[in-house]
């Protein structure tokens, strides 16, 4: 196939989006071996050229963000304020990108809104990749944080995308909205992961993992606290936690944790869909840390939940009472849970089908 030019914006949010783009950018090599892609976001940048070979990258703040307060819930105040005068930044951003546009073919989005007007107007495919819209998260924070107006505009732009991608557990408010231009995809995993060995224990397995932005570090220190006395549980945590204890084993900080998933008996953490997504495909338990007022962790443990893929532990039972809820939750739902991730038939090629639609749609 003849070399594309792909010019892909990311969102200044965690790193999920950054390892689903780069499952795609893989498949899409495997078909187009000369594509040249050039990746725009800001904050992680540095962290999407390093886990994202071979491409080119520009900092550059891509409008959309939202604020936590230290629990990792919304701050809605700050998101208000963020969002005040959006309208115009909108416009003042497409109307820059339309400036400094280089020779692309096609667009993806993860899920940058002005991407898919900007890519109409310089009459180029776009595509947009997400497992929730912001439209329906901000919608669902109250008191809501963005005016009417804002969300129109979302709406409106996100329409312009020739298509967007939904994983399984996408809420179905998002698939009825954007039925015009939404597909269903698989889950999208990495193409190769490089699994790495945790080293040999007899010790059962648990893997306990932040966000990218630290917002359990206390309470997984406090958790570690509590399972002190467990001699019958192998920890492992990022090195970033420095805490001297027998039962912990730690991961370096620089690696990504998700490479040691295959071989953890469970993982504990919050309800990121990248999370979610890498233990479905190697079929490893999840216990699921919610976080008040977080409409899109609240949906993938409810989801998840229903389908007996992982359950729900409560943050202060987690940081108070981890000792005597392990055992208990081995001894029982542990194991419906592992047998379920044994059984399931969910497909994990939402890369390569993404990345099939995209070239078969470009030409």
């Amino acid at each position: 196939m003849k070399p594309l030019h792909l010019k892909t914006f990311l969102s200044d949010e965690g790193f999920g989006h950054i390892v689903r783009q780069r499952a795609i950018i893989e498949a899409l090599r495997q078909h187009v071996p000369e594509l040249s892609i050039l990746l725009q976001t800001g904050k992680h940048i540095d962290a999407a050229g390093r886990l994202i070979k071979g491409i080119e990258t520009t900092r550059k703040y891509n409008n959309i963000t939202w604020h936590k307060q230290p629990n990792g819930s919304p701050d809605v105040d700050l998101i208000k304020i963020e969002y005040a005068q959006y309208l115009k930044r909108s416009e003042d951003f497409v109307e820059q990108e339309m400036q400094e546009w280089g020779d692309f073919d096609f667009v993806i989005s993860d899920f940058v809104y002005e991407a898919f007007p900007l890519a109409k107007k310089r009459g180029v495919p776009s595509f947009g990749v997400a497992h929730f819209t912001w439209d329906w998260f901000f919608s669902k924070l109250y008191p809501p944080p963005l005016k009417t107006e804002v969300i129109y505009r979302f709406f409106e732009m996100a329409k312009m995308a020739d298509a967007l991608y939904f994983p399984p557990f996408t809420p179905e408010e998002i698939l009825r909205y954007y039925k015009v231009n939404a597909m269903e995809v698989p889950l999208i995993l990495r193409s190769e992961i490089n699994h790495k060995d945790s080293g040999s224990h007899d010790k059962f397995k648990i893997m306990i993992m932040d966000s990218g932005a630290g917002v359990l570090r206390p309470s997984i220190l406090k958790a570690l606290d509590s399972v002190r006395e467990m001699d019958d549980v192998q920890f492992f945590v990022s090195s970033s936690m420095e805490r001297e204890q027998e039962n912990i084993s730690f991961i370096d900080k620089n690696e990504l944790m998700v490479d040691y998933i295959n071989e953890m008996d469970l993982v504990i953490g919050r309800a990121g869909f990248n999370t979610i997504s890498e233990c479905i495909g190697l079929r490893t338990p999840m216990l699921l840390i919610g976080e008040a007022m977080n409409p899109e962790m609240n949906e993938n443990i409810l989801n998840l939940k229903k389908v007996g893929l992982g359950t729900f532990i409560s943050l202060e039972t987690f940081e108070n009472d981890l000792r005597h809820y392990l055992p208990l939750f081995r001894k029982h739902e542990y194991k419906f849970i592992a047998q379920n991730m044994k059984d399931h038939e969910m497909a994990v090629n939402g890369a390569e089908v993404i990345a099939l639609d995209i070239l078969n749609r470009i030409g």
